[in-house]
């Protein structure tokens, strides 16, 4: 009897600890609105400061301005592109709001380099697409899959998506609508050598192909830094 006591006080005690545990998790998990420190990479009127990463696809893919957001589409048909920062950066976390019709293929690139090689976080609103996953263009195929990404995008408006990418190899974080959606850590290959320079631009999709509607575009908002 005092044994079984005893073995309910200990079962007790590891489900409160484990309650706990999932309690910090949880709270880890998330992030709030502060902005602090944060300064605008898009005036929100013109693409000054952006330009298309022509040495990798030319002259495709439509950018705009159009209700304060960057606006992308397919140009010409069936046709897309890179548009991507003047400037390179390294270490830095960068929020920014999207809203994508349905259905599309794009992303939110990091250390982008001229031939494309660079850390996609994936914004693929489309059938079998994932939202938060990484993908290494360039670089070997995906570095992480996310089935869970998707459960917390808003379709019907913008959303508010927070990126952190800092040391080298990278660790790399994201945040959707306040939700932890991605944690992942690049590991070095054998050979020592990283796959992506440490710095570089960064860039925003239009996927090219059939993943895009006739009347689908990308939006990109508040576009805003902080270096690290």
């Amino acid at each position: 009897m005092k044994k079984a006591w005893l073995g309910r006080l200990v079962l007790s005690a590891l489900m409160t600890g484990a309650f706990a545990l999932g309690v910090q998790a949880q709270e880890k998990t998330t992030v709030g609105d502060d902005l602090t420190g944060f300064v605008p990479l898009f005036d929100g009127k013109t693409l000054d400061g952006w330009r298309k990463l022509t040495e990798y696809s030319g002259d495709k893919g439509k950018w705009t301005v159009e209700d304060g957001a960057i606006t992308g589409d397919q140009y010409p048909a069936g046709e897309g592109g890179l548009l991507v920062t003047e400037k390179t950066y390294s270490n830095y976390e960068i929020y920014t709001e999207v809203k994508a019709h349905w259905p599309l293929d794009s992303g939110l690139f990091l250390r982008v380099q001229g031939n494309v090689l660079s850390y996609q976080v994936t914004l693929d609103y489309r059938n079998e697409g994932e939202i938060g996953a990484i993908y290494i263009p360039g670089g070997g195929d995906f570095g992480m899959h996310n089935c869970l990404g998707m459960s917390y995008w808003n379709p019907y408006d913008y959303n508010k998506l927070r990126v952190r990418i800092e040391n080298q190899p990278p660790h790399i974080q994201v945040w959707l609508n306040g939700h932890q959606i991605t944690d992942y850590q690049h590991g070095k290959p054998l050979d020592g050598k990283t796959v992506v320079p440490e710095s570089g631009y960064i860039g925003v999709q239009v996927h090219p192909g059939e993943n895009w509607g006739p009347e689908s575009k990308v939006q990109f908002r508040k576009m805003l830094i902080k270096e690290l």
